[in-house]
């Protein structure tokens, strides 16, 4: 256990460090480009009532989430509180922004899930609709973005063609979890085809695999039971992330509006900002820094002046992700701390 301990601390300094890496480079070739004294001249004039309801609309990305854990933990006969699973849905956006491809969060949700009393298997089930919840209205937001401003995106060149690879890789993603859970036996084909693969290369990391891949199997088993018997709740889950990203997509319409911007379009600036969400997703980068804010810049510079667009980028990053990644690995930093004091 000690040693895990320790072998976790260092992932966790690699996955820091890389991500500050990130941030320092995205200033390098982004940030330096911009014109500071317009930036200040536009932040000077902002209107903060609109800011503060764009930081409680960032919020909105952690409190749905934290719902969603609470309504099915209970519906799963955990005993749990509301705040327990708040600070489960801040653990897994701060370890998501931090890890590569948003890999880390979800198995620390369920370490900490477990860690107060709540089954693995139940916490696992929990994660995995959650997961697969918000994947689902992602990749549909997505493309109901991109129907509404087909002709505006279509104009945007090469572009467009992430907004494709994502929907497809996210579209696989989410076609594989129903199989795993629904077809027993398609998803053992597919891991005898994958396995004999990874054989061929590697008799150990094969054995491995087929190993995970038979007790993830089976947590997909147990979620799709859940499922079967639960489907109203399962909409729930799906109503309740179309509204955690909606509101989190609503973050650059109000700090425009806070900037002065008039004549705005709501629907289009969502569903622009859902978009350009499912383009940068399938990048295995942290938090998507450096691409996320150069594809905001390149999707509104046609539309909105240049150094408006400059300070929304830095404001609609700055209020609706780098801020939260400050607070909530404050908040993780005084849990590990009490807890380490207990």
């Amino acid at each position: 256990m000690e040693q895990e301990s320790k072998n976790n601390i260092k992932k966790l300094i690699k996955n820091s460090s890389f991500f500050v890496i990130l941030i320092i480079l995205t200033y390098y070739f982004i940030f330096r480009k911009i014109n500071r004294k317009e930036i200040m001249l536009a932040l000077k004039n902002t209107n903060y009532l609109f800011i503060i309801i764009a930081v409680i609309l960032g919020f909105g990305n952690i409190f749905f989430e934290a719902f969603i854990h609470y309504r099915n933990l209970k519906l799963l006969k955990e005993k749990t509180t509301f705040k327990a699973c708040l600070k489960y849905a801040i653990i897994g956006f701060f370890f998501s922004a931090i890890t590569p491809a948003a890999t880390g969060g979800q198995p620390l949700q369920v370490y900490y899930m477990h860690k107060d009393g709540i089954s693995y298997i139940n916490a696992t089930i929990c994660i995995l609709i959650q997961s697969f919840s918000y994947l689902t209205i992602m990749v549909l937001l997505g493309i109901i973005g991109y129907i509404v401003n087909y002709n505006y995106v279509s104009s945007l060149g090469f572009s467009e063609y992430f907004f494709f690879i994502g929907v497809i890789a996210n579209g696989a993603i989410i076609t594989l979890s129903l199989i795993a859970m629904f077809n027993k036996k398609l998803s053992q084909k597919i891991s005898n085809i994958i396995y004999k693969i990874i054989d061929k290369f590697n008799h150990e990391k094969a054995g491995n695999f087929k190993e995970k891949f038979t007790i993830q199997l089976n947590e997909y088993h147990k979620s799709a039971r859940f499922i079967m018997k639960n489907r109203k709740v399962v909409l729930k889950t799906l109503l309740t992330s179309t509204c955690q990203l909606i509101s989190y997509h609503s973050v650059a319409f109000f700090v425009y509006l806070a900037l002065g911007v008039e004549h705005l379009n709501y629907l289009k600036i969502t569903s622009l900002q859902s978009v350009l969400y499912l383009s940068v997703s399938i990048l295995p980068l942290p938090g998507t820094v450096g691409v996320n804010e150069t594809g905001f810049s390149l999707i509104y510079s046609p539309i909105i002046s240049r150094n408006i667009v400059d300070s929304a980028m830095l404001l609609t990053r700055g209020v609706g992700f780098y801020f939260y990644v400050i607070v909530t690995g404050i908040i993780i930093l005084l849990i590990s701390l009490k807890k380490k004091n207990n």
